[in-house]
């Protein structure tokens, strides 16, 4: 029998094998054991990429382990995890923003602090922004802006780039270069006027820089504890070859 064959025989059997394991903890009848059986189906379907019945698994586990196990378990928050990334695979953006709020109550809730928790909020930013829920987006902007003590003496930091676009032609001429941004915000961070003020090569990125710059938010400057607007600040965008924030525009 061909190698190619066994390979897929051995999957298959490997599949059915962890698949029947987890049913037969099933039959024990405890919630326990529905919980490490559902934690296997979250894996298996996940694995086979089936994200909605991965996402219905992870959705029943996050709610028995909850009442079960209580919502500081690692199982439970396993289950919140595992549920944020499946709808991020299926692209449901708002399905995926609701998962992850969740998830980050359940983390700050179990102790988790909040640098732990920061790259989970930049990614509910992230999505909040692509399916217009500004209000979400500004909350966790703020709540990055107080775990790092975002004072008027500190360089706001970007928690939201919109993909800047690399012009066609000098991307194949292997042009690189660098524009220098004077900008101002909102007390919600978001960028409320940017003009260049340096270009190198003079005005050649000027313009996919701004169109790009003007849609980012940053991590809004607070004042006795409370987010303010601000003006007169500066920020350089790299263009490179290599930048992982930058593609070819058509």
């Amino acid at each position: 029998m061909p190698a190619m064959m066994y390979s897929l025989i051995n999957r298959r059997v490997a599949t059915a094998l962890l698949t029947g394991a987890a049913l037969s903890l099933a039959a024990c009848g405890s919630p326990e054991a529905e919980i490490k059986d559902l934690k296997s189906l979250v894996q298996v379907t996940y694995g086979q990429k089936k994200f909605k019945e991965s996402a219905g698994h992870a959705a029943k586990g996050l709610k028995l382990a909850t009442g079960v196990l209580g919502p500081k378990h690692p199982d439970t928050l396993y289950f919140a995890q595992a549920l944020t990334k499946a709808y991020v695979e299926l692209n449901d953006k708002k399905g995926a923003l609701g998962a992850l709020n969740r998830e980050i109550e359940l983390r700050l809730g179990a102790g988790q602090g909040e640098p732990k928790v920061q790259a989970r909020r930049t990614l509910a930013i992230k999505l909040a922004e692509e399916t217009g829920d500004k209000a979400t987006a500004v909350k966790h902007a703020v709540a990055i802006s107080k775990s790092i003590a975002m004072d008027k003496d500190k360089d706001p930091q970007p928690v939201y780039r919109t993909e800047t676009k690399y012009p066609v032609d000098l991307f194949n001429q292997g042009v690189e270069g660098d524009v220098t941004v004077n900008y101002s915000l909102d007390e919600n961070g978001a960028v409320t006027s940017a003009r260049v003020i340096s270009s190198k090569p003079s005005q050649v990125f000027d313009r996919a820089a701004l169109e790009s710059f003007k849609a980012w938010r940053f991590t809004p400057v607070l004042e006795n504890g409370q987010p303010i607007a601000i003006t007169n600040r500066e920020f350089t965008l790299m263009f490179r070859l290599g930048g992982r924030n930058l593609a070819p525009k058509n």
